[in-house]
């Protein structure tokens, strides 16, 4: 495989071990990597702090030439941790299950509802699209309507 393809691949496979890392998952971090690239590659996840450092180095010729590697490191935040239910007493004792869920009780009985639309700001504009200055009206007399 040449060596430009393989840097390629492991730009993307530490990509890939970056993201599944950011979200708290190493192991599929490194299963995903070593999906992309040949047998043989070395993939290392770090986690730094608030961050994820995902390396992926291996040989572009096989064991032909054993000094030369190609690889790509990347680095991604880790993502926060999602937020578990509260416990503790219903905050909203005798709610609708549909409330609860975070649905609404009018769309789950097949009625449709929308949303209030915003007219915009308020204007003072006049309702004609003639100018309101005598002295900008046209020659043909047409209010600036063509």
């Amino acid at each position: 495989m040449g060596a430009v393809v393989l840097q390629l691949r492991c730009t993307d496979a530490a990509v890939e071990a970056a993201r599944f890392a950011a979200r708290g998952d190493p192991d599929e971090a490194r299963r995903a990597a070593a999906r992309l690239v040949p047998d043989g590659a070395e993939v290392v996840v770090d986690v730094r702090g608030e961050d994820v450092v995902a390396r992926v180095r291996t040989a572009p010729l096989g064991s032909a030439l054993p000094g030369l590697r190609v690889g790509a490191e990347v680095l991604a935040a880790r993502e926060p941790s999602p937020i578990a239910p509260a416990e503790g007493p219903d905050p909203l004792p005798g709610a609708p299950p549909e409330a609860e869920a975070g649905t609404d009780p009018a769309s789950a009985s097949g009625t449709a509802t929308s949303a209030p639309t915003d007219p915009g700001p308020a204007t003072s504009a006049p309702a004609t699209s003639a100018p309101t200055d005598p002295s900008r009206r046209d020659p043909a007399g047409s209010g600036g309507v063509p």
